[in-house]
């Protein structure tokens, strides 16, 4: 078989960098005719992005390697908003036409592969997405690199009839047309039309009020993300192929992914002292004692004092937790780190191993924003969710898992002008949430007896159930096999 190549770029996110590495070996094992070319960034997003792919057996990575090139672009720390496309041109250009690529970091070059003909591409890069165009023309498929639940996609770019947005681009283009009006003022408009109070009723979950979507203030930029609905394949938690297998484009194909396993070695001293701190904690309160709290790496509360009403409760209760704070807008004072530090019961870092904590037999549940690649973790290793969602898919995934009785939700922390609405489930009150840092407090008080009681042991159960039920999509005749084996046959073979 005609050797194959794929090459792969995201803006510096760790987010869509972790799950690409377990697509990257799932291709990797299933193909032994392609190469696989990753164009990433330097400093810590390749240091990462090695480890994850180190997570396998030294000898599977081993077999790989022929076909399996990551590429360091800068070799250097870059930040997301620094613009890489002379780097990416550079780059792209020379493997289209078969020539020489050095990776910064290891000085490694590859040259002689056949052009790529697929290329996962960040879908908040259009630039990138016109540069690979610019040089590969139609040769190359181009596809959007994104990890999301397929509710959150349909809410966002599905058919209007299931609850979605339908493709705004048409929209946007449909109505510049017809008021001549500019294309950004237009499609800020049509966004502002997801956040009106209106019901959106997506399948596999109950009715919410669109404003619930953003329940957390956040700092944001103004800009507007495109994404036309395309065929996708059924998700674990929903049934929406047949939903979105409405328009005639390009297949998106989506499947069940997942982190690669993970590994119980520390590789550093930070590593060290949280596996040590658990240790210690599994000593004196015994197995699933620890809260693990952690909004990834982007986000912190807007209302911090409501998480250092929580973090008082834990203290006071005490309930052993682990506090990440790796959002560059976390800023925590002395007095702060030293309540944490003195409590004998709290760790504070700012960069945290996640999947070390979750699959240590101590760590017993896990606050998190709801991000998907961290309720994928969750579920891998076993660890329910209490979520305090912000943003983007998080709403849907807090609301889905809750649905199914395999998670809890806490709603006293929402902020903001959308946040502090009243949500559809109180709608017919007659107790309100009020928003509150005492409300915050109280909420977190009764979760505690919550998780510790007959409640938390059913939603524990359901929650392990789901993380089983993920783990078999990549058998043999299951749905992320089969999705991959499909795409595959369709754009590489």
């Amino acid at each position: 078989m005609a050797e194959k190549h794929i090459v792969a770029h995201n803006n510096a996110v760790w987010g869509a960098y972790k799950p690409l590495a377990a697509l990257v070996v799932r291709i990797l094992q299933s193909r032994t005719n392609v190469h696989f070319t990753v164009l990433i960034q330097g400093g810590i997003l390749y240091t990462k992005f090695m480890r994850e792919l180190a997570k396998i057996s030294a000898d599977q990575l081993n077999e790989m390697r022929p076909y399996l090139h990551v590429i360091d672009l800068t070799g250097k720390e870059t930040g997301l908003d620094q613009d890489l496309s002379s780097e990416l041109f550079t780059a792209l250009e020379a493997l289209h036409y078969s020539k020489a690529v050095t990776c910064k970091s290891t000085g490694i070059t590859i040259q002689g592969l056949v052009p790529p003909t697929v290329a996962l591409i960040d879908p908040f890069s259009n630039t990138h997405v016109d540069i690979v165009r610019s040089i590969s023309g139609s040769s190359c498929s181009i596809f959007s690199w994104m990890t999301a639940p397929a509710g959150a996609a349909l809410h966002r770019c599905g058919p209007k009839k299931y609850g979605g947005g339908d493709d705004m681009y048409v929209e946007v283009d449909d109505e510049v047309r017809r008021t001549g009006k500019a294309e950004a003022e237009v499609a800020n408009q049509l966004c502002g039309d997801f956040i009106s109070g209106k019901v959106v009723q997506i399948p596999g979950i109950s009715p919410m009020y669109d404003y619930e979507w953003s329940p957390q203030e956040v700092e944001t930029q103004d800009h507007v993300l495109f994404l036309a609905a395309q065929e996708t394949c059924e998700k674990l938690m929903g049934h929406y192929a047949s939903l979105l297998r409405y328009t005639n484009q390009r297949q998106w194909q989506l499947a069940k992914n997942g982190p690669t396993r993970s590994v119980k070695n520390a590789h550093d001293e930070k590593e060290r002292a949280v596996i040590s701190f658990l240790n210690k904690m599994q000593l004196g309160f015994g197995d699933r004692s620890v809260l693990y709290i952690s909004f990834g790496t982007l986000i912190w509360p807007a209302e911090p004092e409501k998480l250092w009403a929580i973090i008082d409760e834990l203290v006071s209760a005490p309930k052993p937790f682990i506090l990440g704070c790796t959002s560059p807008i976390a800023h925590i004072s002395e007095e702060k780190i030293r309540m944490i530090s003195e409590s004998g019961i709290g760790m504070m870092m700012s960069w945290l191993p996640q999947e070390k904590i979750l699959s240590h037999p101590a760590t017993g549940w896990f606050v998190t924003h709801g991000g998907w690649n961290s309720t994928q973790e969750a579920l891998i290793h076993r660890v329910p969710v209490i979520y305090w969602p912000f943003v983007f898919d998080e709403s849907y995934v807090a609301a889905r898992t809750c649905q199914l009785d395999a998670g809890f939700e806490l709603t006293e922390v929402r902020t903001g002008k959308l946040g502090a609405r009243v949500p559809y489930r109180f709608k017919d009150g007659p107790n309100y949430p009020s928003f509150t840092v005492p409300a915050a407090r109280e909420e977190i008080r009764t979760l505690l007896r919550r998780i510790e009681g007959e409640e938390g042991c059913v939603v524990r159960s359901n929650f392990e159930r789901l993380g089983r039920m993920m783990n078999e999509t990549w058998n043999d005749g299951h749905e992320g096999k089969e999705s991959l084996e499909a795409f595959l046959r369709r754009y590489v073979d």
